[in-house]
């Protein structure tokens, strides 16, 4: 089976166009995004030191095959089963003349991936036309296979560096397991986890940590877009309030709404901020309930620090 075309810029190993002939749900994809990106940066690194005009490289039980296309100054690469590299080698050259054909895309390609969308139909023509290059494997079948013969080629750390790596990495899954609140930070350690497997080759690490920066990154946004509504709501709701209370005494004013919205923003910026300014505002929304038991310019002091709060949640974020 073809599995995935790529086309690389040969100079820079920058990725200008991909295809892919897998039957992936979008689901599968962001779930194996950082497996891809491993898979990526490794051809491109590959582009940018080979020499051959064809290479074949093994991946387990997958073969590269790696064809300069001089003329346009790109390499197509192609990832393939083993048993199928002398059918994808057939199809290459009729691949070569669709590319050619379309010089122009890379003279003014520029990095911009729409530039390169006429390649989509010829080439998808060329392998349904050898429809035994199809199936419905995928390459996240066997991700440990290939991320062991990636990273097979690239040479160990030093003996004190990988101690140390060891190390950090404990403590940062000690840190986990302590701080279960905080996304925002618990997102860095698994990004810089995912950074050490991926220098001590740990496989199975690299892949669970990828989903974990996978899912906690989606929480973090999702936590975003709630505390800007709720920020949103906080306004509005106190200038309603402020506007109901006409001449009234600033301790009549109806706050519920209000403290709804405040209180709600401060639990979620709980789980993003590394200070403690999510309490300052929590102690702000019991005040307006509690009204009785503070002075009027207490009250009055904490409703101008509502209204005066900032409209980009950045700014609460530190």
């Amino acid at each position: 089976m073809l599995y995935t075309l790529f086309l690389y810029q040969n100079e820079s190993g920058q990725l200008l166009y991909d295809k892919s002939f897998q039957e992936l749900s979008q689901e599968k994809l962001e779930l194996f995004a950082g497996f891809f990106q491993a898979l990526k940066t490794f051809i491109s690194e590959i582009i940018i030191t080979g020499e051959e005009s064809l290479r074949n490289l093994d991946l387990g039980e997958y073969t590269v095959l790696i064809t300069t296309v001089s003329e346009i100054n790109a390499d197509l690469v192609i990832i393939a089963d083993k048993a199928d590299v002398k059918h994808v080698n057939k199809i290459i050259p009729k691949m070569m003349k669709v590319l050619l054909k379309n010089k122009q895309a890379f003279l003014e390609g520029g990095g911009n991936r729409d530039n390169f969308n006429v390649l989509d139909n010829p080439i998808t023509e060329i392998v349904q036309s050898q429809s035994h290059l199809l199936g419905e494997k995928t390459l996240i079948e066997r991700p440990i296979t290939i991320l062991k013969s990636i990273w097979e080629r690239i040479k160990d750390i030093p003996p004190e560096q990988k101690k140390d790596l060891i190390d950090e990495k404990a403590k940062l899954i000690q840190e986990l397991d302590e701080d279960s609140t905080n996304v925002r930070r618990k997102l860095i350690i698994n990004k810089r986890l995912l950074e050490i497997s991926e220098k001590l080759k740990d496989e199975e690490g690299y892949l669970d940590y990828q989903d974990g920066v996978r899912k906690l990154s989606e929480n973090v946004c999702d936590i975003r877009l709630k505390m800007n509504y709720y920020l949103e709501r906080i306004k509005e709701t106190m200038h309603e309030a402020v506007k109901k209370l006409g001449d009234k005494n600033i301790k009549d004013g109806i706050y519920r709404d209000v403290y709804l919205n405040l209180y709600s923003f401060s639990n979620k910026l709980k789980l993003l901020t590394s200070g403690d300014n999510w309490l300052e505002f929590q102690n702000i929304a019991k005040m307006l309930i509690e009204k009785e038991q503070v002075s009027d310019s207490e009250l009055a002091d904490s409703i101008s620090k509502i209204l005066k709060m900032r409209d980009n949640i950045d700014d609460f974020i530190n």
